[in-house]
């Protein structure tokens, strides 16, 4: 006869493996969750467009990791670029207010710095959500990517837009962010920021831009000129004429 204390001994065996093979189904099931809203949020950052039942669908799956006391950075992170462009869309009847739309991407993205603080683009998309202590989130930005060019080409026409806004340390930080951008040789992207966001400030931008290369200042020279902008750029023989 098999003892007592050789039965319990079994049960708690099975039991133990039991426990393992939920733990692990759900962890199976978290990664893969995980993976697609990772997926996706990449996708949001490039650009990529969603329908909304698609964002939504994936915002409610997040609920389940966006506990503040579940630190899980790529979920958390990943639910909250998802929110955010949640919040972006306007005039849609399925959508929630947009007030509660920003609320809850704000919300979002506070769970993820909390988890996983050393993030440059959410800070950037707090500087743009949130107003209040807004120049600290923009601080935190630069200081934890100055120099990633993904980041400094969404960075720097946000931070164009509000430059009238921002102490003089921070708007000479914006300028020279965008010449960095030249001299990654990214001249579609900085002449779209020059002409745009950037207009009203060219003449500063212009009196720094002979700290950059003539090849640089010679290729944002020919985008312009391209473009029918009335403008010298110092050391080019270019002047346009709309």
């Amino acid at each position: 006869m098999i003892s007592t204390w050789t039965l319990s001994r079994r049960v708690l065996v099975i039991a133990l493996g039991l426990v393992g093979i939920l733990w692990g189904t759900s962890e199976f099931s978290k990664f893969r969750r995980e993976t697609t809203i990772s997926n996706i949020a990449r996708r949001v950052i490039d650009g990529d467009p969603f329908k909304p039942e698609i964002l939504l669908n994936q915002a409610s799956l997040s609920e389940l990791v966006e506990s503040p006391a579940t630190c899980r950075p790529l979920a958390l992170r990943s639910a909250a670029v998802v929110r955010v462009r949640i919040a972006e869309i306007s005039n849609n009847p399925d959508l929630a207010p947009a007030l509660l739309r920003k609320n809850s991407a704000v919300d979002a993205i506070r769970n993820s710095l909390g988890c996983s603080p050393a993030d440059p683009f959410l800070w950037l998309v707090l500087f743009a959500l949130e107003p209040s202590a807004h120049l600290n989130h923009l601080r935190a930005s630069y200081r934890l990517g100055p120099s990633e060019g993904w980041i400094a080409l969404k960075r720097n026409p946000v931070t164009f837009a509000a430059f009238d806004e921002l102490p003089v340390d921070l708007r000479d930080t914006v300028v020279q962010e965008f010449l960095r951008i030249l001299e990654m040789d990214l001249y579609d992207e900085a002449t779209k920021i020059f002409v745009g966001p950037a207009w009203d400030k060219k003449e500063l931008i212009l009196s720094r831009i002979d700290q950059i290369s003539l090849r640089h200042r010679q290729n944002l020279a020919v985008r312009l000129a391209a473009g029918g902008y009335d403008v010298i750029i110092p050391g080019t023989a270019t002047k346009n004429t709309p």
